[in-house]
Parts: structure tokens; C-alpha cells; sequence
């Protein structure tokens, strides 16, 4: 009996480590890297990454704190056109923060762009450009 009894706690723990992994969290975001004239428009969805790379059209930082507006970056590429990010201020109980959307697309509708849902994303800029405008 109590061979028996074993063997079902072994059988019973071998069927609970037999079980199917849970699925894994992908990774979700988008960015937008400046590195002087040039730019890359990043955006990863389900853990696949999608890259836009482009040229720097135009880079207007606003050092007032009171401006609703902090800066403005607008970047041209191959496949979407010319696009526009503005970071936006709000007053926060901790601090200001700072939200990149995408504002203006020439492009984005087109077929051999990829970046569908780059209006509807939060955006981080990173900007390692030598110049401040």
C-alpha cells in the first residue's frame, strides 16, 4: 500500500511539472533617437521591432518652463514622409513631466510605412545631438 500511495504522489507531481510554460510578457514601446542629422523612429510591438530611419528636418527646444510646448523634432524618412513629434508639459503633483507623441504625418498611410499606430503610442526622444537650439 503505501508503495502505491507513493508511486500516485509521484505521478500526481510529475503531471504538475509537465505542464505548459505561461507566456512570456513582450516587450511594447516606441522611441525616437536624434544623433545630430540624423534620426530613427523606432517602434516595438509584441516584441517585434519595427525602425524608420530618416534625416533631421528640423529641432526647436523651448527653455521656458511655462510653454506647453518643450520641444518639437521633425524627422523625414523614406517610407512614412515627414513626421512631427511634440513633447507636451504638464504639471504633475511630483514634478513636470514630459509625454512625445506623434502630431503630424505626411506619410504614415503609406504602404511601405510601418509605423501604423505611431499617433496612438507614447514616445520617448533620446537626443545625443552636439548642438542646443
Amino acid at each position: 500500500m503505501p508503495k502505491l500511495l507513493i508511486t500516485c504522489f509521484l505521478m500526481g507531481f510529475l503531471t504538475g511539472c509537465a505542464q505548459p510554460q505561461l507566456e512570456q510578457p513582450q516587450m511594447n514601446g516606441a522611441y525616437l533617437v536624434i544623433d545630430d542629422d540624423q534620426a530613427w523612429a523606432v517602434q516595438v510591438s509584441d516584441g517585434i521591432r519595427i525602425r524608420e530611419q530618416g534625416v533631421v528636418v528640423d529641432v526647436i527646444k523651448s527653455g521656458s518652463q511655462g510653454a506647453t510646448v518643450a520641444a518639437s523634432y521633425v524627422i523625414e524618412t523614406q517610407n512614412c514622409g515627414r513626421m512631427q513629434w511634440l513633447t507636451e508639459r504638464s504639471d504633475a503633483a511630483d514634478g513636470i513631466t514630459s509625454l512625445m507623441h506623434v502630431h503630424n504625418q505626411s506619410g504614415v498611410d503609406s504602404h511601405a510605412c510601418q509605423l501604423g499606430q505611431a499617433e496612438r503610442r507614447l514616445w520617448t526622444v533620446l537626443d545625443y545631438s552636439s548642438h542646443d537650439s
